[in-house]
Formats: C-alpha cells, structure tokens, sequence
C-alpha cells in the first residue's frame, strides 16, 4: 500500500504519457500483491489439509484439490504479473501500436481529438490514429475508438491506473 501511494504521489501533476505510465505501474504493484496474496496461506492451509486426524485418504484427497486449485490459480496469477511486466518494460501499448510514419502520412498529421499535430501517434485496432496523450486520456473514460465508437479492447489484463485493489475475497 505504501508503494502505491509513492507512485500516486510520484505521478500526480503527469497527465499524458506519466499517467499512463503510472496505471502501468499501478498495474504491475496489483498483480504482484494478488500474486503474494496467493502464495501465502498455501503452507497453513496445506498442513491443515494433511491433518492425519481425518483419516489418510481423506487428507490426501483434500491435499490433492486443494494443491490443484492453487496451482492453476497461481499459473493464472504469475502470467498476470508477468503480462503486467511487459506491458509496463515494452512499447507495446495495450490498446494499440505506434503508428508508422506511413501510417500517419497516410491518414494525415493532426490528431482528431486535440486538432494538432500528432505526438506519439498510436494505432488502434480499428486502424484510426491519435495522439498517444489524447487517446489514452479518453480511454481512461471510455472504451471505444472515438471516431467509430468500435470497442477497443484491451490486453487480458483489468488494469488498475487509479490505485484501486481488487476485491477478490481469498479464503484459500
């Protein structure tokens, strides 16, 4: 929790590229703690499942759900995390590409959001362009292409760019 407000207070005059690369941090922090979340009732719980007071197969079938739930739920977690990580080390956006200096010439220079010349000009998958700042401020609001109004989806990942946690309960 103390990291992430480091970052919100870090991040918190950025707007364009510095608030988006504060919802990726945001991002990577939440998975990394449902991660932690994950891992750390696994050896209380696992030595209560092999209490031999129940009987062996008992034990051990309950042993064996329970080792198999958490292990795909903990393949699931670390390929999260590791998406996480690549979206914030990449420049690979998760809505989009960079856009080629063809691409741009071709559609024309000026963003249709802001009526300027495009910084850093990203490609949607519906093959409309904008600025990175202004797209990325308007998909923070809505989840289309602001031409098209196509939805723009985004990677497999829920993304937490204002610092909220998830409200997973974890019993297990």
């Amino acid at each position: 929790m103390a990291f992430k407000l480091l970052v919100l207070v870090f991040y918190k005059c950025g707007r364009g590229p510095s608030f988006r690369r504060q919802g990726q941090i945001l991002t990577a922090v939440e998975y990394m703690l449902l991660l932690y979340r994950a891992l750390l009732p696994t050896p209380v719980w696992y030595r209560f499942f092999l209490n031999k007071d129940y009987g062996s197969l008992f034990s051990s079938l309950t042993t064996g759900l329970y080792l198999t739930y958490k292990l795909t739920t903990l393949v699931e977690k670390v390929q999260n995390f590791f998406s996480a990580l690549r979206l914030l080390s990449g420049r690979k956006v998760h809505y989009g590409d960079y856009a080629t200096t063809e691409q741009v010439n071709s559609a024309g220079d000026l963003c249709a959001i802001c009526q300027e010349k495009m910084r850093a000009p990203l490609l949607l998958h519906c093959k409309h362009l904008f600025c990175e700042e202004c797209v990325s401020e308007w998909l923070e609001r809505e989840r289309t292409c602001p031409l098209c109004r196509a939805n723009v989806k985004s990677a497999d990942l829920l993304t937490y760019g204002d610092g909220s946690t998830s409200i997973l309960c974890q019993l297990f």
